[in-house]
């Protein structure tokens, strides 16, 4: 294939997503300290029914084999897998009555990372790529976004390009010999990479054009990176006390939620953990109860050491957590044993800066449907963005000039788990 420079530069543009844009999308609330979000994506759909929804009076077919335990906030079953969580959830706020009709995992993730229900013509910017393009500052040391250990479907940039995407660290962060790749300098790598781009750059004489501007950002912010040793000790885990490992626990969550927090308290913006294998269509009471380690066990670990490292660190009013996945699953058991997809019902749960705990919303006594404060993904969506000081009324605007609002459907916060 013959690739000369103005064909490379037209491919470049297309995959980054255009020009850049401006909009107002910091809220015009008194300035304060720039808080964080920790996203802990359980990849797949988590069973409300099985975790923080659970009902004990229910017939064994919807119960499932896994005990629910009354926890100190009352009215809540909590599986007795998650007994950590348990005890911390009066610092809380549980959205109970989450539902949609978006039973695709594509739509379904789409539809709460982004705000937005899929468009055939337009791919919307997750959350984290959405704060990266408010606070700007191309001479920042650290990524303003960064997934743990790489971004699910419609996690990344959409629209607004590769620059303000996820850096994804890679790996598994429970290994131990866990490092992210390519992160300390390369001795003559960066003279390699500058001739690399100067004889792309002469491949003809026009112009430097945006396309060229935008990647000349990538490799100057990858260069300020590796050369600043502070800012790659957020990345180092071995800087942190054995006991702390310890207690996030010795797998991949909980180590990722470990360097999540590192992450955050450095100052990173948006720090996305994906946590994968959470659609159980057959045998879900082993499938989280059993392996190395249990699925609610890891989760239990890595959330409660998470809560409890932000209010020893004083990091509480800083960094904004929230546990949730695409869709929930089906509060009857199939002929195999295991849940299937569930849009109607599911839980999401948040702690941490700007949030008021409580419990918001119900569903019904077999856990189909909301019974109370029906709760829609993009009132999710909105409490996330007012919680961290964006505006949700904010308009972006797409390549070719259209007005996206940062969330669809007019959605509002939920007011009840934001604090004043």
């Amino acid at each position: 294939m013959n690739l000369d420079r103005r064909s490379f530069l037209r491919h470049t543009t297309a995959a980054l997503g255009g020009l850049p844009f401006a909009a107002r999308i910091l809220a015009s609330s008194p300035r304060r300290a720039p808080r964080s979000l920790i996203l802990v994506w359980l990849d797949g759909g988590m069973s409300h029914v099985d975790t923080f929804d659970g009902k004990p009076e229910a017939s064994a077919d919807i119960r499932g084999d896994l005990v629910a335990k009354r926890c100190a906030v009352d009215g809540v079953f909590v599986s007795e897998h998650l007994p950590g969580i348990a005890a911390r959830l009066d610092r809380c706020a549980l959205l109970r009555s989450v539902t949609h009709g978006e039973g695709n995992h594509d739509r379904g993730s789409h539809l709460f990372l982004t705000g937005h229900r899929p468009s055939p013509v337009l791919v919307h910017p997750a959350l984290g790529a959405v704060r990266a393009h408010a606070v700007g500052a191309d001479d920042r040391v650290l990524p303003a976004y960064v997934a743990i250990p790489d971004a699910a479907d419609y996690a990344g940039a959409g629209f607004l390009g590769a620059v303000h995407g996820p850096f994804g660290v890679g790996g598994d962060p429970g290994r131990a010999d866990f490092a992210v790749r390519d992160l300390a300098p390369s001795g003559d790598g960066d003279a390699r990479v500058d001739a690399l781009r100067q004889a792309l750059d002469e491949l003809d004489g026009a112009p430097r054009n945006d396309a060229e501007r935008m990647r000349d950002r990538f490799v100057a912010g990858a260069r300020r990176l590796s050369t600043d040793p502070e800012a790659r000790r957020c990345f180092d885990l071995g800087a942190e006390p054995r006991e702390v490992r310890e207690r996030y626990g010795r797998h991949q969550l909980g180590q990722s939620c470990l360097l999540a927090r590192r992450l955050a308290q450095g100052g990173v913006g948006t720090v996305f953990v994906r946590d994968t294998g959470w659609d159980h269509h057959q045998g879900i009471a082993r499938a989280l109860t059993y392996g190395f380690p249990p699925k609610l066990r890891a989760l239990d670990e890595a959330l409660s050491a998470l809560l409890d490292d932000l209010r020893r660190l004083e990091l509480e009013d800083r960094v904004l957590v929230c546990v949730a996945s695409e869709f929930g699953r089906t509060p009857r058991l199939n002929p195999v044993g295991g849940r299937d997809h569930w849009p109607r019902a599911q839980s999401v749960l948040l702690a941490g800066a700007g949030i008021r705990p409580g419990v918001v919303g119900a569903t019904d006594a077999r856990g189909e449907e909301p019974a109370e404060r029906p709760i829609a993904p993009t009132e999710v969506y909105a409490t996330l963005l007012a919680a961290l000081g964006l505006d949700p009324n904010a308009v972006l605007r797409s390549p070719d000039g259209r007005p996206v609002r940062l969330v669809a459907d007019e959605a509002e916060p939920i007011r009840e788990v934001l604090r004043a």
